[in-house]
């Protein structure tokens, strides 16, 4: 058998997938170890310090409090991580550059104003010099003139007059030709001015900037706990750094006016070597990081972004990562993805994977409503700023794929993906909710999750849900299943070789040129839903790819084809490296729309012929037709069905995911291999056999549940056959009902005899925190030996006869009687924990529907069959 498959059935899986975030606020110790022996108690043997809401964050009090905290972790064989910051994002360098003697450290910007002139007129004179705010500092760059092209904001880059040189007393002189006229006036700037938040942050654009990071924070705790360093003490996380270029946006770009750029002096010349062209050309076109100056325009937006995003990935992120491996620890975290920020400026890095190439683990975060299992097919509202909607079509189909397409294609990575997951959804958010989550993460690729959030402050109004709050979250004492399961699913998963279809190329230079494209997350959706899996792969990895036999071939994955979102304007060496692999036999196909013309300007007509083109809605019935798809199948419940495939010891194995919370799949599935299988349980931890003759799986999921399926060319003799419902038998029960509020001691009586109700409706206990205990008989019928509860809110832990028969989190909730079930008369107890929205009101859970509290029905005993 599998190893490591034989290692979960004995709960031997690692431990090292999950590592929760534990805030910290300056509690005693006591209070500390007894987070921490929380933590231990969830079967979690790794965590990471948050250190953001500690005031005194690197001072004397700070290195007692985390040496005691590396000291208990040593001792209960736990490690330890530290999120790198004083404040919110990382890049504060806890307050490193507020100093006077560090202001050569901090951001500079860039920005422009303008002002009209009517020609011809001679000695036109303007007031360059007005548009400046002394008090901080600020210097002319330029004056450039450009002619109106129409009467909208078009510019004519070739009718290009530098009017810097006539700058004298604070005002350029002018002789305007015929024409309307622009005078484009950029001036450099300290950052972020006139807000002044961001003012003291890391300058990513500056690697001596960059550098404070390890002079106020890593080479500190280096020096103070070097013994802790590659052994208890695991490595260092960073959370949403960026560009912070503007406050409160993740919408910051070039061509919005007035807009604050990123800058520092060489730029012009770094862009200018990127495009090909002259210094002196790019100087004359600057501008257009806000005008439109034509063609020029995608040119130097594309090459700005271009270098700005190369500088971030080779100033901080391989600084940091570089360090951190050179003193023997590992250094993770994730940027801000939401609503396209992974390819914009202000709170984005520019480029998802260049901000991430040099961390240990590629990472995202899901937090804050922006994924809500169940709502697959709609656009739905969330705790987000720029308009608090969350598209699935990102946050569902595409943020994951990042995270787990960056494990795959660089080695670095060696095949980890990180998602931070559960924070910020209120207390509402259950350990049904948490494991819907969690499910689609698992068949995203993702196999390392970072909870949030663990707090020793007792009822921490900050970001809920905290899974153990002092003892009071009374779905606590199965939150460590939860986490076994996790650790299951990704011992099973981590380390294979991924098996994918086809590749989706990662478009930000079609949304960093503002030229007309289409986002590449609408193809990742599509392909999603019609069980054709991939990889997202940027240009940097492409670039040094090979393909052979009409495959692209990277670090051990192989891909059929290149699909890229249409895209008006690509950089020339893009279009250039996508025809090389069309001649090499790979197909590529752009949706929607064909590049006319390359950003640079070039004509690339003698590249089109290389290309397809698709309409999207054409595009997973073509790559089917093509044979480039390995899983297909037909009947119930295909658009919510989810699978992850990997290579294992020489074993396939999916996962499935019926990501559906009310309706089951019950499909025909066709894969490449046949034979006998295995099908585990993760949850249960139970293993069965089925058969796949001719490759034909019959795959039978319930709502809200996730499979594994193993080929693994063994014998199978002993193992029992998977088995599906055939008949259920309604049970018409009544209960005796207690209750114990999550303050109270025991039990009290609340009903006898009774038939079921939602025990926080209104007229009942609308406020109700805590357990609910029923109790009841009911006669045996032989072959009936499967108890389903039907609507449960919110966990079920179930005995028969006196016996325990398990926990259930979420629906099905399912149990075997056969262990324990007895001719006759049966006594039959749940214990149901309620979810805690009903009392923790908090402004997050009302993005979130509440279950009703207690066991809702209908209950029923289920008859079972061989599938096959």
């Amino acid at each position: 058998m599998l190893s490591k498959l034989q290692e979960c059935l004995e709960n031997r899986q690692d431990t090292g997938y999950i590592l929760p975030f534990l805030w910290l606020h300056g509690e005693s110790h006591e209070l500390l170890r007894e987070e921490i022996l929380a933590i231990k108690a969830s079967g979690i043997n790794e965590f990471c310090a948050e250190s953001r809401p500690y005031e005194d964050f690197c001072k004397d009090v700070w290195w007692e409090d985390f040496g005691f905290i590396l000291k208990t972790a040593r001792e209960l064989g736990m490690r330890v991580w530290l999120l790198d910051d004083r404040k919110f994002p990382t890049g504060y360098a806890n307050g490193y550059l507020e100093a006077p003697e560090q202001v050569h450290l901090r951001k500079k910007q860039i920005r422009e104003r303008q002002s009209e002139v009517i020609g011809p007129m001679r000695g036109v004179k303007i007031h360059a010099a007005d548009w400046l705010r002394p008090e901080h500092g600020e210097r002319l760059h330029s004056v450039i003139a450009y002619r109106h092209t129409d009467g909208g904001e078009g510019l004519d880059s070739a009718s290009a007059i530098d009017l810097t040189d006539t700058l004298q007393d604070g005002s350029v002189y002018f002789d305007a030709p015929d024409g309307v006229w622009r005078i484009c006036v950029t001036i450099e700037t300290d950052a972020n001015a006139p807000d002044g938040r961001f003012q003291y942050y890391i300058d990513m654009l500056n690697p001596d900037s960059c550098h404070a990071m390890i002079d106020a924070v890593y080479q500190p705790h280096f020096d103070h706990f070097a013994d802790y360093f590659g052994n208890t003490f695991r490595g260092f996380f960073s959370d949403e750094p960026g560009f912070l270029n503007r406050l409160g946006s993740y919408q910051s770009k070039t061509g919005i006016m007035f807009e604050n750029l990123p800058w520092r002096a060489d730029l012009p010349a770094l862009m200018a070597e990127s495009a090909g062209m002259s210094e002196a050309e790019m100087r004359l076109l600057l501008p257009a990081l806000w005008e439109e100056l034509g063609d020029a325009t995608t040119c130097v937006r594309t090459h700005y972004m271009e270098v700005l995003t190369q500088l971030y990935r080779k100033n901080f992120s391989y600084l940091l990562g570089d360090w951190c491996r050179d003193h023997g620890v590992l250094y993770i975290g994730h940027v801000i993805e939401d609503q396209g920020a992974h390819m914009h400026l202000g709170y984005g890095a520019g480029h998802y994977f260049r901000a991430l190439d040099g961390q240990d683990m590629a990472g995202i975060d899901i937090v804050l409503h922006q994924d809500i299992p169940g709502l697959s097919d709609h656009t739905h509202r969330a705790s987000l700023v720029e308009g608090g909607l969350a598209e699935p079509a990102f946050f569902r189909y595409t943020l994951p794929k990042l995270a787990a397409s960056h494990s795959h294609i660089q080695p670095l990575k060696r095949g980890r993906a990180m998602c931070e997951i559960f924070g910020a959804f209120g207390w509402a958010a259950g350990l049904p909710f948490m494991k819907g989550l969690a499910d689609i993460m698992l068949c995203s690729g993702i196999n390392h999750f970072v909870p949030h959030a663990f707090s020793p402050k007792r009822e921490d109004p900050d970001c809920p849900p905290h899974f153990y709050n002092g003892g009071k979250n009374v779905q606590f004492p199965l939150f460590g299943g939860l986490m076994g399961y996790m650790e299951r699913c990704t011992h099973l998963l981590y380390g294979g070789i991924h098996r994918a279809d086809v590749a989706v190329y990662y478009n930000a230079e079609g949304d960093w040129s503002t030229a007309d494209y289409r986002v590449f997350h609408k193809i990742c959706q599509v392909l999603t839903r019609d069980l054709i899996d991939f990889d997202i792969l940027p240009f940097d990895t492409l670039r040094d790819c090979a393909a052979a036999d009409g495959h692209i071939r990277l670090n051990g994955e192989s891909y059929g084809a290149l699909i890229v979102s249409g895209s008006k304007v690509l950089p020339n060496d893009r279009l250039e490296c996508f025809a090389a692999l069309a001649r090499a036999g790979v197909p590529v196909i752009f949706t929607d729309l064909l590049p006319c013309r390359s950003a640079e300007g070039r004509d690339v007509t003698h590249l089109l012929s290389c290309f397809e083109l698709l309409p999207l809605e054409s595009l997973t019935a073509t790559l089917r037709a093509r044979g480039l798809c390995h899983v297909s199948g037909e009947g119930q419940g295909l658009t919510h069905l989810r699978f992850y495939h990997v290579t294992q010891e020489g074993c396939e194995i999916y996962a499935f995911s019926n990501e559906d919370i009310r309706h089951n799949v019950d499909a025909l599935l066709t894969l490449p291999q046949s034979g006998e299988c295995l099908i585990y349980d993760p949850f249960q931890n139970r293993l069965y056999k089925s058969n796949a003759p001719e490759g034909k799986l019959r795959l039978k999921l319930e709502k809200a549940n996730l499979l594994m399926v193993v080929f693994d060319q063994k014998s199978h003799n002993g193992i029992e056959k998977f088995r599906h419902e055939a008949e259920r038998l309604p049970l018409e029960l009544r209960f005796d009902i207690t209750v114990r509020d999550e303050n109270a001691n025991g039990f009290s009586p609340f009903a006898s005899g009774s038939p079921l109700f939602d025990i926080s409706a209104p007229d009942r206990l609308p406020h109700f925190s805590g357990e609910i205990r029923y109790k009841t008989r009911f006669g045996a019928k032989e072959g009936f030996t499967v108890l389903d509860l039907g609507e449960v809110g919110e966990t079920a832990e179930v005995w028969l006869n006196g016996k325990y028969l398990g926990a259930r989190i979420n629906a099905p909730y399912k149990f075997s009687l056969r262990d324990a079930l007895r001719e006759g008369e049966n006594e039959l107890e749940v214990l149901v924990r309620a979810n805690m929205g009903h009392r923790r009101r908090d402004k997050l859970s009302r993005f979130i529907q509440i279950p009703p509290s207690g066991i809702l029905g209908d209950i029923a005993l289920c008859r079972y069959e061989d599938l096959y």
